[in-house]
């Protein structure tokens, strides 16, 4: 980029200095225009990359769905390891899964997370704080198979909570 840059800073001065091209001053105001823009957009580029191209997204994700966080995983259920204590959750304990979506007052943005329901305990987990968020999603609809993506969001309260059940056990 900063190579393009510097020819193109070149072939201006170059084009200033044996003004006018070719005796003709429509191609000489054309390439002086075309320079102009290239200078434009290349320092545009060079001070604001496009960091969300597609590359990028695919390989932030391929790590999202790689990444423990919290989360340590086994056969059985998994673990949730914060602070200075951790607790196991067994896959055959859930009851439930719901995907969760709060309005917050200080933001366009809804909070939303994941709330799994166990005989004993209740746990959310919030998408934008939860690290391995990701994973603990790949984790539950790969041992809990009758993940259930067409179920319908329900409004709570008057406070706007949404939830959507995407998981309940079948307790026949």
């Amino acid at each position: 980029m900063k190579k393009l840059i510097v020819v193109t800073c070149l072939v201006l001065v170059l084009t200033l200095y044996n003004y006018p091209i070719f005796d003709d001053k429509k191609i000489t105001f054309a390439v002086i225009f075309l320079c102009f823009v290239v200078l434009i957009f290349s320092i545009a580029k060079l001070y604001y990359p496009d960091e969300k191209d597609y590359d990028s997204f695919e390989r932030e994700m391929d790590r999202q769905h790689q990444y423990d966080g919290i989360f340590q995983y086994t056969e059985k259920g998994f673990y949730i390891k914060q602070k200075n204590n951790s607790e196991f959750i067994k896959w055959d304990e859930i009851i439930s899964i719901y995907f969760f979506s709060v309005p917050t007052p200080f933001s366009d943005r809804k909070q939303s997370g994941l709330e799994i329901i166990t005989g004993n305990k209740s746990y959310e987990f919030d998408y934008t704080i939860t690290p391995g968020i990701v994973k603990l999603e790949d984790q539950l609809s790969l041992h809990l198979p009758t993940w259930d993506m067409d179920s319908p969001t329900v409004t709570i309260n008057n406070f706007g909570l949404e939830k959507t059940k995407l998981y309940e056990k079948n307790l026949l």
